[in-house]
């Protein structure tokens, strides 16, 4: 166990070090000088010398090389450098809207996961009948709607038409007015909208995958052995076939997570909702490098965690993997 945990580790790094080499590359690709763009939104004619004091402070005039190691060597110790835009700590940034992703993201994970997996656990149990078909069609439906069309159409609808949740913000505007039940009430309707633009199409996908799963195990036969020896229904279904079907689940655990985050981008804009998904959208559009590549660091390290836990649930449900880590 512990070999094959050293292997998946280094897997890692080396998988960490490559996002950052593609990103950083990428970026510094893209035409377009940041510093200048952010001096001249501040002035209207820029002195030369002020452009190049900027670039020199943040080792912009260097070869890209040489950037990369600036920048490893700050990361290294948890130093991703200073905001071009805002000269505050690029860490000062994240730890302050981290909080308010975390828990839009849980709670559409939460939401996806509660709902998903039952539903397609369900429509296993029917095959072949017309509702586990309709199921099937509905699942595939909710999967390819586009989330920037689901958010202004639940907008349009329960914001604007119904006026029954707020149309976007995390808080209302008398909300310091408020007292303790009541703020928590405002959070809640805040949450709303977000959080179902969020899950729906993970939803879909928890269904579909755990349905798909139990199906395949349904036809072995130890399920069939199961069944002749009297085992209730229910006995052998969650007891036999759905912990067998267990891995293809932990596999998508370990893809639900960069799914929420890059779909917290277009989600956090949409809703106008404080947290790093909106960052990076307003931190691309102001090329702010340091804030680029310290929320990048960020998600993949969440990213490459959320895969090494996969890898220990998937070790700690299959014996025959732990098995083959040893050999």
């Amino acid at each position: 166990m512990l070999s094959y945990l050293i292997r998946r580790c280094a897997y890692g790094v080396l998988t960490f070090f490559g996002i950052t080499v593609a990103v950083f590359v990428l970026i510094h690709s893209v035409p377009g000088d940041p510093v200048a763009l952010f001096i001249g939104v501040r002035t209207m004619r820029p002195p030369q010398a002020l452009i190049d004091h900027v670039r020199h402070e943040h080792h912009l005039d260097q070869p890209i090389v040489a950037q990369y190691v600036w920048w490893v060597k700050g990361v290294v110790t948890l130093d991703f450098g200073k905001s071009i835009f805002t000269g505050r700590s690029v860490m000062e940034h994240i730890a302050e809207k981290m909080p308010n992703t975390f828990v839009l993201n849980l709670i559409a994970f939460l939401l996806a996961a509660l709902l998903g997996v039952p539903i397609g656990l369900w429509s296993a149990t029917r095959s072949g009948r017309l509702s586990e078909r309709a199921s099937a069609i509905g699942f595939f439906l909710l999967y390819s709607l586009p989330s920037f069309w689901v958010a202004l159409l639940l907008m349009q609808f329960f914001a604007v038409k119904l006026n029954v949740l707020p149309l976007f913000g995390m808080t209302s505007d008398e909300y310091l007015q408020m007292n303790a039940a009541q703020q928590l009430l405002d959070r809640m309707r805040h949450l709303v909208l977000p959080v179902v633009t969020l899950s729906y199409a993970e939803l879909a996908i928890f269904a579909r995958f755990s349905k798909s799963a139990l199906m395949e195990v349904i036809r072995q036969d130890f399920i069939t052995t199961a069944r002749a020896k009297g085992a209730a229904p229910s006995a052998v279904l969650w007891r036999h076939a759905f912990r067998n079907a267990l891995i293809p689940l932990i596999t998508l655990l370990g893809l639900t997570i960069p799914y929420l985050i890059s779909g917290s981008v277009i989600v956090e804009t949409i809703f106008q909702w404080d947290g790093i998904g909106r960052l990076y959208f307003d931190s691309m559009l102001q090329r702010d490098y340091p804030v680029i590549l310290g929320l990048t660091v960020t998600t993949a390290v969440i990213t490459l965690f959320a895969s090494l836990f996969a890898d220990i649930l998937y070790a700690l449900a299959d014996p025959r993997i732990r098995l083959e880590a040893i050999r």
